[in-house]
């Protein structure tokens, strides 16, 4: 038998549940399965299997959210032709499982801290109300006031905003506030394009239905048609957004560049760069947003300021490297101190689950040692022993009398290499 096929029986016996080919072939399980068959003894083949066992059950968990979430936008998903493929679900799950987490700040600053933040909030209120952008947004959309916040959710919703532009909903007669959108027919075809699509849309009022085209290169005899660019390309129809349920209106997650929600959260993150406003969510392609800021700019309510920014940001790994966390901190020149070391320390418990440091260097010391010298041989298998031996030449010091405890502490060492820092942060 195979010693893969093997090794997937095994892992599916541990696991208590078939693995789905995707995931078996999953990259970084495909690499824990290597490690484990290259083992070169008993003790480092139970660490791999430890290590390999876990990628199963942490793939399989993601496999399991991943048909929640796909079971929630598959009607969403319908409605407006926008699909993905089975073996799209491991990814789109593991990139929502791998945003940043946010600190909020307010839970370490001091009082002086506070009143600042309250200040600059206040200013920064006044600045963006007067932002000529925001003013020539507002007239294009608000019916002479500012829109309530279940009518701003309705209109971020709506599925006339996140397709047509500004210039359709003149054309048609089409208030920006207050119509209802529904769609009555998509563009057929296995696979989604982004870069040519087509619905047919029903809008009341005015009680129209209209066939819009979202195609590259344009075809010149249609005036529905349009595409935006940037940058000198052009920019796809945006998948993969939240699907954030606001009172009684769902988000859809789509949105096609050039509509209304489009030009929305576009001002919306220049405000929040601008005024130091948190909530600002990295999206797909060019579409990032900021739904306080765009909230701001239909109800006319300001966000607090937030300027100190603490998360926790997810490093993109490679094959033969599983991604880490790093801490991240950006804070403004006038922040004492102590509440710098404050926000850190708050971070701190938050740390991602996976090894602590030890208290003295010796295994890593020793880890390090079998590293460098598997590098200069060139990564030939050396025996335990000759490299305990080498060892104890070198460091007199702290000789190990058997090769099975100068093992173990070079496992002990890899162990908290290979694991520190890899999981998600405690919530």
């Amino acid at each position: 038998m195979d010693e893969k096929a093997g090794v997937r029986r095994k892992l599916e016996r541990a696991v208590g549940q078939k693995l789905r080919e995707f995931v078996w072939k999953d990259q970084k399980l495909q690499e824990e399965v290597r490690d484990y068959l290259d083992a070169r003894d008993d003790m480092e083949r139970e660490g791999a299997w430890e290590s390999l066992e876990e990628e199963a059950e942490r793939l399989m968990w993601l496999v399991s959210q991943g048909e929640k979430v796909a079971k929630a936008e598959a009607l969403e998903g319908v409605k407006a032709g926008l699909s993905g493929g089975e073996g799209e679900e491991l990814e789109i799950v593991s990139r929502r499982h791998e945003r940043e987490r946010g600190v909020e700040p307010d839970s370490f600053v001091g009082p002086v801290s506070t009143a600042m933040v309250q200040a600059m909030s206040e200013f920064f209120a006044g600045r963006a109300h007067q932002h000529p952008e925001v003013i020539k947004f507002r007239d294009k959309v608000l019916p002479d006031r500012f829109l309530t916040e279940d009518e701003a959710h309705a209109l971020i919703a709506s599925y006339a905003t996140r397709i047509l532009p500004f210039n359709k909903f003149a054309e048609w007669g089409i208030p920006v506030v207050g119509h209802r959108a529904e769609l009555l027919d998509r563009a057929e075809g296995e696979q989604f394009d982004p870069l040519n699509h087509w619905v047919t849309i029903q809008i009341d009022p005015p009680g129209i239905a209209e066939t819009v085209r979202y195609a590259y290169p344009l075809p010149c005899e249609d005036s529905n048609s349009w595409y935006v660019h940037k940058d000198g390309a052009m920019i796809p129809i945006i998948t993969g957004l939240a699907n954030k349920q606001r009172g009684e209106h769902l988000y859809p997650s789509w949105l096609w560049p050039g509509s209304v929600v489009d030009e929305l959260y576009e001002l919306s993150v220049e405000l929040a760069d601008a005024f130091d406003w948190p909530g600002t969510t990295t999206a797909p392609l060019w579409r990032p947003s900021n739904e306080k800021a765009a909230q701001f700019i239909l109800t006319g309510r300001a966000p607090e300021v937030s300027p100190i920014d603490a998360k926790w940001e997810l490093k993109k790994g490679i094959v033969q490297q599983k991604p880490q966390w790093r801490a991240q901190l950006t804070i403004p020149p006038w922040l004492s101190e102590k509440e710098v070391l404050q926000a850190y320390r708050l971070m701190r418990r938050k740390l991602p689950r996976g090894r602590k440091l030890p208290d003295k260097p010796l295994t890593l010391e020793v880890a390090r040692f079998v590293w460098e010298q598997e590098r200069q041989g060139g990564y030939k298998k050396r025996s335990w022993n000759s490299l305990r031996e080498q060892w104890n030449e070198e460091h007199p010091g702290h000789r190990f009398k058997t090769y099975n405890q100068f093992q173990k502490y070079f496992k002990r060492g890899a162990d908290v290499v290979k694991e520190l820092n890899f999981r998600w942060p405690t919530a």
